[in-house]
């Protein structure tokens, strides 16, 4: 089961199935990327492997303006459209179905706040850096969940582990 764990739709439960490429961040990591992302008021998200869009939908929940949903899992994403539907989001939410790095190559809006929450494993953090750097506003921030790693960066990130998961901060100053 995933709730919401703050904002106006607080502890609503949100709908889920079970699949090995589908995996929900834990509500432990959920609420630690939230509070130390802090402002969601009037911000667009880019939500990117969504799946069934707990980042988002608890982004929505905290004041976002908008968020897109990017998937390629058509089961995730009809979930995703029930969770939805559940919370009558439909007028701040857009679902796309697509490969992540396709959609990132022919974009051209910024986001506020970009989640990439990939399989992991499959994806690279700085092949996944190079085509969100530009989709951010002035200040924006971009948020990466994987599998606990040694990386090392020539630019500035912030790095919270928790058990096997780390996330990864990166504000964009322009």
């Amino acid at each position: 089961m995933i709730k919401i764990i703050s904002g106006k739709f607080k502890n609503r439960k949100l709908k889920y199935f079970n699949l090995p490429d589908i995996r929900p961040t834990q509500a432990r990591v959920r609420k630690s990327i939230m509070d130390s992302l802090n402002d969601f008021k009037d911000k667009d998200i880019l939500d990117l492997f969504s799946g069934v869009g707990t980042l988002g939908i608890e982004s929505l929940s905290r004041g976002a303006k908008s968020v897109v949903f990017v998937d390629n899992n058509s089961k995730a994403l009809s979930v995703l459209k029930k969770n939805i539907d559940l919370l009558n989001v439909n007028d701040c939410s857009e679902i796309i179905k697509s490969d992540v790095l396709q959609y990132l190559k022919y974009i051209d809006k910024k986001f506020d706040i970009i989640f990439a929450d990939p399989p992991y494993g499959k994806f690279d953090y700085l092949e996944l850096f190079s085509l969100v750097e530009n989709k951010l506003s002035k200040d924006g921030i971009f948020c990466y969940e994987s599998k606990k790693t040694k990386l090392n960066f020539d630019f500035k990130v912030r790095v919270k582990n928790f058990g096997h998961t780390q996330v990864i901060f990166w504000r964009n100053k322009l």
